[in-house]
């Protein structure tokens, strides 16, 4: 779901708080693409809102926040606590060690191209198969596409 016009409200309150024209964005982006951006016309990747953001002098986390928050009818205050909730989450189960491992000293892993294989449904495939249950029973039992289960049948 697209956060364009939230963002575009964000964008327009901060900018007239902190008494800025489009010419004081100009390192973010041209006039026309942060006029844009204010008409809810524009999508930006996101390093051009992290540019925005800092342009704007203004925490990246906070602006998300508070366009989530305007999409959902929330406050940023919501949004941010169950933010923190699922951080603890994420943390609990291991998160921020697993991230560790998605790097070689500031280089992203390589990971191999595809579709990464779901180890549940590979496992189950490979029961059934065992059982002598069909491809396609498999599939109606799993509820899974017969690509999945042909892909996951045939790497046993």
């Amino acid at each position: 779901m697209s956060l364009n016009k939230q963002l575009a409200a964000a964008i327009r309150v901060i900018r007239r708080q902190r008494r800025l024209g489009y010419e004081d964005l100009a390192d973010v982006s041209v006039q026309r693409h942060i006029s844009a951006l204010e008409q809810g016309n524009a999508n930006p990747s996101l390093g051009k809102l992290m540019s925005l953001a800092a342009a704007l002098d203004f925490d990246p986390v906070a602006l998300l926040a508070i366009c989530v928050a305007l999409r959902d009818g929330n406050t940023p205050d919501q949004v941010l606590e169950r933010a923190h909730a699922q951080l603890g989450d994420f943390k609990h189960l291991g998160g921020i060690k697993q991230l560790e491992s998605e790097y070689a000293g500031s280089e992203l892993v390589k990971r191999r191209f595809g579709k990464p294989t779901n180890i549940e449904n590979a496992e189950a495939v490979k029961r059934l198969k065992s059982e002598g249950i069909s491809q396609a029973e498999t599939c109606r039992i799993l509820g899974l596409s017969k690509s999945t289960v042909h892909r996951y049948w045939q790497k046993d």
